[in-house]
């Protein structure tokens, strides 16, 4: 990232003390930029702050915080914008701090427009945890996923698929994952395991305004194997086929490509071409 926000000034300095630090007390979300807007805004506020009254943390003012991440990005024509809302520094311990101060850092990157063409994937050895305290939320805690990333160094792999210690399908590393057997669309429950992304909720609700029949259910690896057409999505590359897992090639099938129309429709220019 090029620069840095912390509470509203310039910075990239952060409180030792801070929770998010000391303990991964706190959320994260990474919105697209793209011609000077961050993508979807509204959706990934709603998580963010969904996620603060699920554990407790106090929210940031959502106009404030949306204006102040609008103004940052305003003159951005390509990149990432990351944002944290932590409990924010306290003592030594896991109690809450008696009077905590929330912290809200936000940072900003360039990048290059890259289209998501069809991709190759893993499966990792490394697995998640299942915990419905936590589960859906895009919580600082992400080392089982760093360790998992962490089990390839192959540039022709873009993904790892991670399963539950449950041996349940959670999704990628940095992605959700979708399947589709016969007519119906397919994609992991997070109640147990997993986030809610926000590319997730936007595929979601394209496939049900199209009358894609869909279903938020437990997935195995058989049915993975089962599947006629598989597909990864990420705020950043929206929706990525799956052309290859092992010795399992897929093409990028009819529902997919519908998809793909649909977020281009919505201003997903990554999947332009796809459709």
């Amino acid at each position: 990232m090029d620069q840095w926000w912390i509470n509203g000034r310039a910075s990239r300095h952060v409180d030792v003390s801070d929770r998010g630090f000391t303990y991964a007390d706190g959320l994260f979300e990474t919105v697209a930029i793209r011609a000077g807007t961050p993508r979807f805004l509204d959706l990934h506020l709603d998580r963010l702050l969904t996620g603060c009254g699920r554990l407790s943390i106090a929210a940031p003012t959502r106009a404030r915080l949306a204006a102040d991440l609008k103004a940052t990005v305003r003159d951005i024509p390509h990149g990432v914008l990351k944002v944290f809302v932590t409990r924010g520094p306290g003592p030594r311990g896991y109690a809450l701090p008696d009077s905590p101060t929330t912290t809200v850092a936000w940072g900003t990157g360039e990048s290059r427009a890259q289209p998501s063409l069809p991709i190759e994937i893993r499966w990792c050895e490394t697995m998640t945890s299942a915990n419905p305290a936590t589960a859906g939320l895009k919580s600082l805690g992400r080392l089982e996923q760093v360790l998992a990333r962490a089990e390839w160094q192959q540039p022709e792999i873009a993904e790892g698929l991670m399963l539950s210690t449950e041996g349940q399908l959670v999704g990628g590393t940095a992605s959700n994952v979708f399947l589709v057997t016969g007519d119906r669309l397919l994609t992991p429950v997070v109640h147990r395991a997993g986030i809610a992304g926000v590319m997730r909720r936007v595929v979601v609700e394209a496939a049900m305004g199209a009358g894609i029949p869909f279903l938020e259910t437990q997935l195995s690896p058989a049915d993975v194997r089962n599947a006629t057409e598989v597909f990864v999505t990420n705020a950043l590359t929206g929706i990525r086929p799956v052309r290859q897992l092992g010795a399992q090639n897929w093409g990028t099938g009819p529902i997919t490509r519908h998809l793909c129309g649909l977020l281009f429709a919505a201003g997903v220019g990554e999947c332009a071409g796809q459709s």
